[in-house]
């Protein structure tokens, strides 16, 4: 190991003790980190077959939205 590599480790240790020293955990290992996290709720219409089709409708709706935004920019320079 070379000298930089042994210097880079001490570095990155020191990084991970200051940035965790001022969280305690009271449950599993874990469970703290996911507490606040909230999943979106299932569509029903992004179930069965046709769930693809609506995902590319809206992918096309958005790039058309972010075109015209786009051109919206353009004209106002």
């Amino acid at each position: 190991m070379t000298r930089h590599n042994v210097a880079a480790g001490i570095v990155g240790a020191a990084a991970l003790e200051l940035a965790f020293s001022g969280i305690t955990t009271t449950s599993g290992a874990g469970s703290g980190r996911r507490a606040g996290l909230r999943l979106a709720l299932p569509s029903a219409s992004l179930r069965g077959p046709g769930k693809y089709q609506v995902l590319e409708h809206r992918r096309r709706q958005a790039q058309m939205k972010a075109r015209h935004l786009l051109d919206l920019m353009e004209e106002a320079r």
